[in-house]
């Protein structure tokens, strides 16, 4: 029997090589069903179904193998790659670990847990499991690509371009590997260097969509009128081209031209929710309610479970006012997603108009925004000192010419990367000080398992995004909320002298949206050199144009609950 069932595995291998996929999978199911023991006739009935591209049925093959063979490191390994496949993060990186714990470990299986390990966040270890990795394999060339992500995600920009270089050198031409260099070479205000690797990414993979998106995105902030070509030449080829042309024009303000370009992606992909979704706020711009309203529900009927489709319904609801319908949406939106931030803000908009006595304590700015001073760090004769130093520091990292397509403010510039996670002393100085007024305002906050920000509160937290912005005459963010926040803060470097005059220009205010319904803001707060106000990420937040020529300099970030990621 053990020969018999030997006989259709080999034949199944030959066939396999030989690209005879499905006379392949036939004679291994053969033998699984004839000898559903035979680790070997599971194993191979895997590997054909990952050729397949049959990865569900492939992870069952992998999965019984090793519960067959749990001796063998390659089983665990493959069993590992297919849960990542398929989605199952935490049971890949269970299963790498076990086929590591079989020696010797191998570059594959270092790669891979390091691979997991970047896509949890846990960034310091990867970088770790890489540096295993690249012993076992020091010529690797996607290892030391993959070194490069993870430094780079770390803002270890000088670091990440090495390693870039190295893969490079070492032969790695892939549309990813240049993609990723890209980032890198414009987190070090290389500019030209990051046009052009992108480029050669998109002469790889001509649509590549995140080179499209970015490369669009970088010429819009060097001030190109063309920033769209390679998107335009994508287009003819394929509609996911036309749906990354439509989202960044609708950032860039251009409701009819993204509406256009949203049609034309759904000609192609009609039942994409997303460009629906996109349609949905684009037309919802132009004050085509109904067009809106249907493009919205479509998404929503598509993809029932998108928190992100049913808050941009709200979203629309409201602008073609229906506040009680507009609620319905954002209370499923948070149901699907408790801590979405838009859709919190969007049902707290609903209950305003609704007159919903739950909207008091939800968007309570008198209790929930709050302003500190923070003290010149050590070394400093006092808070001007110290905030000119900085202002200075800032400077070199504000290398666009005008703002990010994607962002709120408008007239200014703004820095890339995480600017708190910058190697850069003055910064380092300031996060001291950020840190023990972030923690004072947790702790003063009191205890409320039934409020959705304050629930949220714990003794541990840490920074997420941060940047600086810099604002020129007539300069000033529009109205939005941090929708990957939970804490979100600003905090003033240099300002204007028309900002500390009578009036209110140049000051942050809390309270009014971004759609026209009629409510105006709430509270102003008047920014001060050294100053720091702290406010939950769901609460409407913009700021009034300034005239002067002096620049507004700030810094922005978001804080979470819970423990940085190790």
């Amino acid at each position: 029997m053990n020969s018999v069932i030997q006989t259709l595995v080999q034949r199944g291998q030959q066939a396999q090589r030989a690209g005879q996929l499905a006379e392949a999978e036939r004679l291994l199911r053969q033998a699984v069903t004839a000898a559903p023991q035979h680790p070997q006739a599971w194993f191979s009935l895997g590997d054909v179904l990952d050729d397949l591209q049959c990865w569900p049925e492939a992870e069952a093959c992998f999965r019984r193998t090793a519960a067959l063979a749990p001796h063998l490191s390659i089983v665990h390994y493959q069993h590992a790659r297919l849960l990542r496949q398929t989605g199952q993060a935490a049971e890949a990186l269970a299963a790498v670990t076990r086929a590591l714990a079989i020696p010797p470990a191998t570059a594959d299986a270092l790669q891979l847990k390091a691979m997991l390990q970047e896509e949890s966040g846990a960034l310091p270890a990867a970088l770790a499991t890489l540096d295993q990795a690249l012993a076992v394999a020091p010529e690797r060339a996607t290892l030391h690509h993959n070194r490069a992500v993870v430094l780079h995600r770390q803002q270890r920009h000088a670091e990440a371009l090495t390693a870039h270089e190295r893969a490079r050198a070492l032969g790695l031409d892939a549309a990813d590997a240049h993609y990723n260099h890209g980032n890198t070479l414009q987190s070090l205000g290389r500019t030209a260097d990051a046009v052009a690797a992108y480029r050669q990414a998109l002469a790889r993979a001509p649509q590549h969509g995140l080179a499209l998106y970015d490369l669009a995105r970088l010429r819009w902030a060097l001030g190109e009128g063309d920033f769209t070509a390679e998107l335009d030449a994508a287009e003819s080829q394929s509609p996911a081209a036309s749906g990354i042309k439509a989202r960044l024009l609708l950032k860039a303000e251009r409701p009819a031209d993204a509406a256009a370009a949203f049609h034309r992606a759904l000609a192609g992909l009609p039942n994409a929710s997303g460009y629906h979704d996109g349609l949905g706020l684009a037309l919802s711009a132009l004050g085509d309610h109904a067009g809106a309203l249907a493009a919205h529900e479509r998404a929503v009927a598509l993809a029932p479970v998108d928190a992100v489709a049913r808050a941009n319904h709200a979203r629309s609801l409201l602008a073609a006012g229906q506040p009680a319908a507009a609620a319905v949406q954002a209370e499923a939106a948070r149901a699907l997603a408790p801590d979405d931030q838009h859709a919190l803000a969007l049902l707290g908009l609903a209950w305003r108009l609704l007159d919903d006595p739950r909207e008091v304590g939800l968007n309570d700015e008198a209790r929930f925004v709050r302003v500190f001073d923070l003290p010149a760090p050590q070394g400093f004769a006092d808070r001007a000192a110290f905030n000119t130093a900085l202002a200075t520091e800032l400077a070199a990292l504000h290398t666009d010419q005008r703002a990010p397509v994607d962002q709120t403010l408008r007239h200014g510039t703004q820095t890339r990367g995480n600017l708190l996670d910058q190697d850069r002393p003055l910064i380092a100085a300031l996060k001291i000080r950020l840190s023990d007024a972030i923690s004072r305002y947790i702790a003063e906050l009191p205890d409320d398992a039934d409020h959705p920000f304050l629930k949220r509160r714990c003794g541990a937290w840490h920074f997420t995004d941060s940047w600086s912005s810099r604002l020129a005459s007539g300069g000033f963010h529009t109205n939005h909320v941090h929708t990957h926040g939970w804490i979100s803060a600003s905090y003033y470097v240099a300002l204007p002298s028309a900002i500390q005059s009578d009036g209110d220009a140049g000051w942050i205010k809390f309270g009014e949206p971004d759609l026209p319904l009629g409510l105006a803001a709430r509270r102003h707060e008047q920014p001060r050199v050294g100053r720091l106000v702290l406010f939950p990420s769901y609460f409407w937040h913009g700021t009034v144009p300034f005239d002067d020529t002096a620049r507004r300099l700030t810094i922005a970030f978001d804080v979470k609950p819970g423990a940085e990621r190790e």
